[in-house]
């Protein structure tokens, strides 16, 4: 299997991308023209090609993140009033407020959103959030996570948890993300080479999850056991 296969078949959309874009092989050069196509079609060249390693937040036992404690903050408030001026502001900050600040505001927006099942308005608003602040990855993951929950294709959800691990490459939880979506391409695609990539995943996320994260780790025992449907059948 070549390099760029291999990238494809692990999950690793975007070094697929580049490595099909440099491609000088002309044993290679159809399969990469394919591709290229494919991932054209989801705007992969507008993907932030870089970004900053800046230490990341850690998620808690309860799969909570310091970017979520403002949504609880603001959920909490009781006043009819209170509540109103306080969304508003949070307008306005997505607006008005210097980059690091509209990607927060936009990340509250999205969880807020979500809790309402108003999803697409939530995927907006959390790719506003990576647009405004592309070092976090938290912002990543929860993309591809509410992507790939709501029935995004594979192959937009997929990059943003790869974004995600490589920013953030001790976190469980996006490991397990990718071991679902690759799971998800098995099914649809029935190519094996899918289903070995999410096995691999899924060990990595069992090698990171954290003895605390016992809601974590009950999801990605249960994604164990279910790939065991796809292994011995």
């Amino acid at each position: 299997m070549s390099k760029i296969e291999n990238f494809f078949y692990n999950g690793q959309f975007l070094a697929c991308y580049e490595a099909a874009k440099k491609n000088e092989d002309e044993k290679e050069e159809i399969i990469s023209q394919q591709l290229l196509q494919l991932f054209e079609q989801y705007e992969y060249d507008k993907f932030p090609a870089t970004v900053k390693k800046v230490p990341q937040s850690i998620e808690r036992s309860n799969e909570s993140y310091e970017e979520l404690d403002e949504v609880e903050e603001i959920r909490s408030i009781k006043e009819e009033e209170s509540f109103t001026l306080r969304i508003k502001q949070l307008e306005k900050d997505a607006t008005e407020a210097d980059d690091e600040r509209k990607a927060q505001s936009f990340f509250v927006q999205g969880q807020l959103f979500l809790m309402a099942h108003h999803y697409d308005e939530s995927v907006h608003c959390f790719l506003q959030a990576v647009k405004h602040n592309p070092n976090k990855a938290v912002f990543y993951g929860i993309v591809g996570q509410t992507m790939n929950r709501f029935n995004w294709s594979p192959f937009e959800a997929m990059i943003y948890i790869e974004r995600a691990i490589e920013l953030d490459p001790e976190n469980a939880r996006w490991y397990w993300n990718k071991a679902l979506i690759l799971t998800q391409l098995y099914k649809d695609l029935q190519q094996e080479s899918f289903l070995e990539g999410a096995l691999i995943a899924l060990e990595d996320a069992e090698k990171y999850c954290r003895a605390d994260q016992k809601s974590l780790k009950n999801g990605i025992d249960t994604t164990v056991e279910n790939m065991k449907e796809y292994i011995f059948n």
